[in-house]
């Protein structure tokens, strides 16, 4: 899958390469697009050490109701 246009040029470095595929990028895809160098580089990639390299924790249900509210359920489960 072909995630934008292939670039018109050919006698440039992977990296410029690599920094002209992610301007070229909707802002919406750059997120998941450095999550995947991530990963391809080995970086740990878990939800946790993603949240820790932001500053962030995971909340617990209580925390996560206090801001968003109780989602709406399927009565399934």
């Amino acid at each position: 899958m072909l995630l934008v246009a292939p670039l018109p040029f050919s006698s440039v470095t992977t990296r410029q390469k690599a920094h002209a595929l992610l301007d070229h990028l909707p802002e919406e895809r750059v997120d998941a697009a450095l999550a995947a160098l991530e990963a391809v580089e080995g970086r740990d990639t878990s939800v946790e050490a993603i949240l820790a390299r932001h500053g962030e924790k995971r909340l617990d249900s209580e925390e996560f109701e206090r801001q968003f509210g109780s989602l709406p359920t399927d009565d399934e489960g």
